[in-house]
């Protein structure tokens, strides 16, 4: 009995201790923290704000616009045809077999994905310098991206199809997340 009453106190004190340090490492990320990382507040990462942040205005940035940038035309950069980018055939980048990877994980290092409203949304980590691993607020892996140049990811689903989504460098340390159509999502890592 003593044997169990210990063992359940460990495991309390550790899971207390593995919330309160992803605590912290959140609270270093947090818009709703620190203004400067809000891009409602912070006009410079505001893509709305900012046109150069903006596919829309910068065909750079627009996969749709820009065939270089886009998977359906540059197989350099489709997971279908690369399979060192797709966690599906890749082991090493696939979170299933790379617990590392994995939110929950003590020791995970990575970005947080947040809503409009500034909500945390999810989960990112980089797996290799090539390609994130996307996963929802409650940790479970719904999807990845694809770099597609230095201020550009692609978003694919686990099944490594492409979802027409694409991430975009605020030129501040996070990223910004776009529809198909080039429209800011209001969703923001950081």
């Amino acid at each position: 009995m003593k044997q169990c009453l210990l063992t359940a106190l460990n495991l309390i004190f550790l899971a207390t201790l593995a919330w309160s340090q992803d605590s912290l490492r959140l609270k270093k990320h947090n818009p709703k923290v620190d203004a400067s990382l809000n891009p409602k507040l912070n006009v410079r990462i505001n893509p709305d704000s900012n046109g150069s942040l903006n596919p829309r205005f910068n065909w750079n940035l627009n996969p749709a616009k820009t065939n270089t940038l886009n998977p359906l035309f540059n197989p350099k950069i489709n997971p279908m045809g690369n399979t060192d980018l797709n966690p599906q055939v890749n082991e090493t980048i696939n979170p299933v077999f790379m617990k590392s990877l994995q939110p929950s994980n003590p020791a995970w290092r990575g970005l947080y994905l947040f809503n409009e409203e500034n909500d945390l949304f999810g989960y990112i980590t980089p797996a290799t310098q090539d390609v994130m691993v996307c996963f929802d607020v409650a940790g479970t892996w719904n999807g990845f991206f694809v770099k597609a140049d230095q201020k550009l990811f692609n978003h694919f689903n686990v099944s490594g199809v492409w979802t027409g989504m694409y991430l975009c460098y605020d030129n501040a340390g996070g990223y910004n997340l776009f529809d198909k159509e080039g429209k800011w999502t209001g969703k923001h890592i950081k």
